[in-house]
């Protein structure tokens, strides 16, 4: 087992501040989900990638009023959600077989710190049928680890690395950028460091 649940899971009532000040090192979720309520109006949300279920968190108390999706490919997505049960559902299913169950498209479709960890000659699949699974004339944003030299970069990679036990490689701005091709929208930095950048696209 990964170091990070090995250690999470033998917390008990600790496990989700805990949770929360670990990532609160290198991603303000608040703040994310801010920016994405301001930029784009959704009804209905689809997280791909929504782990233990925080972002959603997030997201539902910056939407008040749509329904959310979580879809992941561990154990037990949305394990510390503490929201609107009424309005939210996971699922522990990849992003292809979802797709393949012809859901009704979302309007805003949310991929946050999930790209990384995708084996690289995966990415170009994920992000398609992140572009399908938007409605046209909906969003879609991706939010990822902009590489770079120094400190903080370093500790980043290293607790990605050590604690969820994935091979990750980060993908540059320009890089994702390339892989995209409908109309960018929105390109953001998210606290607490530059290294956390958002892209919003709209499905043309």
């Amino acid at each position: 087992m990964p170091l990070g649940p090995a250690v999470r899971t033998r917390l008990g009532r600790l496990e989700i501040p805990a949770a929360d000040a670990y990532r609160s090192l290198f991603l303000n979720l608040d703040d994310c989900a801010a920016v994405l309520a301001s930029a784009f109006p959704a009804k209905r949300i689809l997280e791909v990638g929504c782990g233990d279920g925080s972002a959603a968190q997030r997201l539902l108390e910056r939407y008040p009023d749509a329904e959310y999706t979580g879809i992941d490919v561990s154990a037990e997505p949305g394990r510390l959600f503490r929201g609107d049960a009424a309005r939210a559902r996971f699922a522990g299913i990849d992003s292809t077989s979802f797709l393949a169950t012809e859901p009704e498209p979302f309007d805003l479709v949310v991929v946050v710190d999930v790209i990384h960890h995708v084996p690289p000659e995966h990415r170009d699949a994920v992000l398609a049928d992140v572009r399908a699974l938007t409605a046209p004339g909906g969003h879609y944003a991706i939010k990822e680890w902009e590489p770079t030299r120094g400190p903080v970069h370093l500790a980043c990679h290293l607790a990605d690395r050590y604690i969820t036990g994935d091979r990750i490689s980060h993908v540059t701005p320009a890089a994702m950028k390339a892989r995209l091709a409908d109309e960018l929208v929105l390109e953001a930095r998210i606290p607490p460091h530059r290294n956390n950048y958002l892209l919003g696209y709209r499905r043309t």
